[in-house]
């Protein structure tokens, strides 16, 4: 039975702020799809003990990963770079060869057209396929940082997802750039490179097991 109150009553967005905030059903169902992140070791006993036991190591581990992700968050800039470049160029060259032989109106309707039609494409994907790429990413990226984990923005489809998106949406000419995505893009990549492990990929690689903890992960996702 979902849970009624007034307009000015506790629990609505417009209340006084000297009165505590009465979560509602629909709201408590949406905050159980998160879950905090604890970034720091658990200093015990047991786990001192245990760091005293481990061999002396030059961060070897740590180096290789940052030249994998750094390599990866590049080529990923430059695949996209050129990506938008190519559709952008290709556009104008359609519309050009259309205003040249006087059909302004024509080359017009064309631009409109396949502008219209890539915006689709680039909506349609995130909205259909994966709901969880939309936008810049940069609110989720930014709560991981601070302590929230929300599910599925270090996925691989996720990345597939918005990258095909902000290559659409960028060379359509809309208003928009690959900025925020890029960066979004870059925290995606450090944190699942990081791992060296995907379900998808069916990949486990153990040398780097040390580096899957929270701590860490989110250190090399904020670099």
């Amino acid at each position: 039975m979902e849970e009624k109150t007034g307009f000015f009553q506790s629990g609505r967005d417009y209340e006084s702020r000297y009165v505590n905030h009465r979560y509602l059903s629909y709201e408590k169902k949406i905050l159980s799809q998160y879950e905090s992140v604890d970034y720091f070791s658990p200093h015990s006993k047991v786990y001192k003990e245990w760091v005293a036991k481990q061999p002396a190591r030059f961060e070897w581990d740590r180096w290789v990963t940052m030249g994998c992700i750094g390599f990866l968050v590049g080529l990923t800039a430059f695949v996209m770079h050129q990506g938008i470049s190519l559709i952008s160029e290709s556009m104008h060259e359609v519309a050009l060869n259309q205003i040249e032989e006087s059909k302004i109106g024509e080359g017009w309707a064309v631009l409109t057209g396949i502008s219209i039609i890539l915006v689709l494409l680039s909506s349609s994907i995130v909205v259909i396929w994966c709901p969880a790429a939309g936008g810049s990413g940069l609110p989720e990226l930014i709560a991981y940082l601070n302590g929230t984990n929300v599910r599925r923005i270090f996925s691989l489809k996720t990345y597939v997802v918005k990258f095909i998106s902000c290559l659409l949406a960028v060379g359509s000419g809309l208003p928009v750039g690959p900025e925020g995505p890029m960066i979004a893009l870059g925290g995606l990549i450090g944190a699942s490179v990081s791992q060296f492990k995907s379900k998808v990929l069916k990949l486990d690689i153990a040398l780097f097991k040390r580096l899957r903890n929270s701590e860490d992960r989110c250190q090399i996702c904020s670099n």
